[in-house]
């Protein structure tokens, strides 16, 4: 029994407009039978950090083959490439702005490929909308058959972003940064721990978080184990620490956004 091929999409279109059903249309005209999952249309306007930590939070819970498809594109239009990445397990999709740089760290990389070929793509192809009329195509032609290379010509200039998840600022203290602020308000910082213990060489101990100005001395398993109205830390699903408030909103206690800056003293 042959599957259904899978895309998955990631944007920051948000779900009130017609963008993202557009794309989805042209995706199921080229190729009907794909299975298009939605991880994410509500990445901050233009915020490609944010859109490459939410694709390495998701990809690879999917099963081998799946194509991922993500569009956050402020350079669209302009002379800034679109690319598929080819990994030993995925495919991934869209502009070359830095987008896919922790799918770089994390996964084997075959080829990426320059998208150029016009007859992948729409006929007629907006300057404003590469995500219906470039990237969405050249995902659909992949979920039915194509191979990357018939898309257009290998590259290996690709753009990452100047991306210091963690760095050592001082004995015993390492500084990172905001990946996402989640709906709920917690900040996912880039402290996790195993880029601890290979940027420190042993089995760190975390001791306090800095940011906002404040520290953050408590530690806690779960949100429910936080103090009434006391900002927290603790490990989220993703491996990553994130600094949380119960009932409330970190980011906006502390005034962090995505992209700022944290510490972690470590023991």
């Amino acid at each position: 029994m042959a599957f259904a091929p899978i895309v998955t999409f990631s944007s920051d279109f948000g779900s009130s407009g017609p963008y993202v059903g557009a794309v989805k249309g042209a995706i199921l005209k080229i190729c009907p039978q794909a299975r298009i999952v939605d991880i994410s249309h509500e990445i901050s306007s233009h915020n490609i950090l944010e859109a490459a930590f939410n694709l390495a939070c998701s990809y690879s819970y999917f099963p081998a083959g799946t194509i991922h498809l993500a569009v956050v594109d402020p350079g669209v239009g302009s002379e800034r490439r679109g690319i598929v990445v080819a990994t030993d397990r995925y495919r991934f999709v869209g502009p070359d702005n830095g987008l896919f740089t922790l799918v770089y760290r994390r996964e084997k990389v075959k080829q990426v490929i320059s998208i150029e070929s016009e007859r992948h793509c729409r006929e007629t192809v907006s300057a404003t909308f590469h995500g219906r009329d470039v990237f969405g195509p050249a995902a659909a032609w992949m979920a039915c058959g194509t191979e990357p290379e018939r898309l257009g010509p290998e590259i290996t200039d690709w753009q990452e972003l100047p991306l210091i998840l963690l760095e050592r600022e001082e004995p015993g203290r390492v500084g990172g940064v905001v990946l996402q602020v989640d709906r709920f308000g917690n900040v996912i910082t880039s402290v996790h721990d195993r880029g601890l213990q290979d940027l420190l060489g042993n089995e760190p101990v975390l001791v306090e978080f800095s940011a906002g100005g404040r520290r953050i001395s408590r530690r806690c398993r779960t949100y429910a184990e936080a103090p009434e109205g006391e900002l927290v830390y603790l490990e989220g699903s993703s491996g990553y620490y994130e600094i949380a408030i119960p009932e409330g909103s970190a980011a906006g206690v502390l005034g962090l956004k995505v992209g700022d800056a944290v510490q972690v003293r470590v023991g």
